[in-house]
């Protein structure tokens, strides 16, 4: 069970990396605030460090 739950999190932690990746080559990405863009920048921080992060 616990490699079938490993699975799913690793499975869930590539679809982040691609999100991040597809948002740092949106279009629009240089419209965004500064605010905007340092949110962005504290998830990825988070995101390398695998500290979770608040999907709010």
């Amino acid at each position: 069970m616990e490699n079938v739950i490993l699975e799913h999190l690793k499975k869930i932690e590539k679809q982040l990396e691609m999100l991040n990746s597809k948002i740092e080559n949106f279009l629009g990405f240089e419209e965004l605030s500064e605010e905007e863009l340092e949110e962005l920048d504290e998830i990825e921080a988070e995101m390398e460090r695998r500290e979770k992060f608040p999907l709010e």
